[in-house]
């Protein structure tokens, strides 16, 4: 109802409020308002993230709050010029709530049966060959200055891709402390899981709604954001 009536809400999944960018806006605005989707922690997030505040560093949940109002502030930054103007407000109407309704749940599962069944059957064949620490080394050093130099953490990662939810699963099959986290390590962990790359059905709707060079260089820029705050707060972790 609010979407048919003009707001734009971030807080659920990524890719259905990607879907849900009308075409009322320009594609300088959609990218905008996609950049700025992609660093609001999605639903899938909340879990993961009460998760690693909760159990790994053990600190209160209250801390959630202050993680989201950070990332509100990163996507602001990247894309809050268009966030900010205020939208075309309307009349929600029946009809136009049961159409939002069709088309969005319609293109959601057209992403996620596409994006979520090759990925997750990818990775779960590399698990089971006892394959995936040993692709995930070869990005150990990538992840060493941000406190991550742990195969287990990268899969955690990888996982990720496929579906925010899974990185809790992922860690519980490692164990905690199978995971080699310093408490450096894991809040750096807790910062780039909390703005890295979005998973993939959401990278896919990003790519049917402005191409595949423009996911990819939006994907870049989360990674990138992700790692620099990452090695700020391990750095300065560290130094504390």
């Amino acid at each position: 109802m609010f979407e048919d009536g003009g707001f734009m809400l971030g807080f659920g999944c990524t890719t259905v409020g990607v879907c849900a960018i009308n075409g009322r806006v320009s594609c300088r605005e959609t990218g905008g308002l996609v950049r700025f989707l992609t660093f609001i922690p999605c639903s899938a997030k909340l879990p993961v993230l009460i998760f690693l505040v909760t159990v790994v560093l053990g600190w209160s949940a209250f801390g959630v709050v202050f993680l989201y109002v950070l990332s509100i502030f990163i996507g602001l930054i990247f894309g809050g010029l268009y966030v900010v103007k205020l939208p075309r407000f309307k009349k929600p109407t029946l009809t136009g709530l049961v159409k939002i309704v069709f088309m969005n749940t319609l293109a959601f599962l057209k992403r996620i049966s596409f994006g979520v069944v090759i990925a997750a059957t990818s990775l779960y064949t590399l698990q089971y060959f006892s394959l995936l620490l040993a692709v995930t080394r070869v990005l150990e050093p990538l992840f060493v200055p941000i406190g991550l130099g742990s195969a287990a953490v990268i899969a955690c990662l990888a996982f990720g891709l496929v579906a925010k939810e899974m990185i809790i699963g992922a860690v519980l099959s490692f164990g905690v402390a199978g995971l080699g986290l310093t408490t450096a390590g894991a809040v750096s962990f807790l910062v780039f899981v909390l703005l890295y790359t979005p998973c993939i059905p959401a990278l896919l709707a990003i790519r049917a709604k402005l191409g595949t060079f423009q996911a990819v260089k939006i994907a870049s820029l989360n990674f990138a954001v992700a790692y620099g705050a990452a090695f700020a707060v391990y750095t300065f972790a560290v130094v504390l």
